[in-house]
């Protein structure tokens, strides 16, 4: 194919549509996705106050992305921790073709609300 005829193709790609806490059955406070950045920066999604945070972050907040208009805005650039992701929120994304990058599972991860920091710990 031609530059254009990709383009064409490129711009007719079928986007499933956003993910949103109303998409979710259980809407309770925890983390949704836990992983890392290629820059080695903690990646968070959480739910509270029956929002999904998306923050990203090292020592400090790198990025806080308050608008979210892609699936793929939900998932770092290299890795998830599965033992920390929620799978509900994970098999939605899933079934929205986002591709997804698991590093090994940790049997010995211990089970918590929030894996990460939270935006209000910057704050």
């Amino acid at each position: 194919m031609n530059f254009n005829e990709f383009s064409k193709f490129r711009d007719s790609e079928i986007k499933s549509p956003l993910i949103t806490i109303k998409d979710l059955e259980n809407k309770s406070d925890r983390t949704l996705i836990y992983g890392y950045t290629c820059d080695r920066d903690t990646f968070h999604v959480y739910i509270k106050y029956e929002h999904i945070f998306v923050i990203i972050y090292n020592y400090e907040l790198v990025e806080n992305k308050e608008y979210i208009i892609d699936n793929s805005d939900y998932t770092p650039n290299k890795r998830l921790y599965p033992s920390a992701c929620d799978y509900e929120f994970c098999d939605k994304l899933y079934n929205a073709s986002e591709y997804m990058s698991f590093t090994n599972f940790d049997h010995d991860r211990e089970h918590k609300i929030y894996h990460g920091k939270l935006l209000e710990d910057f704050i």
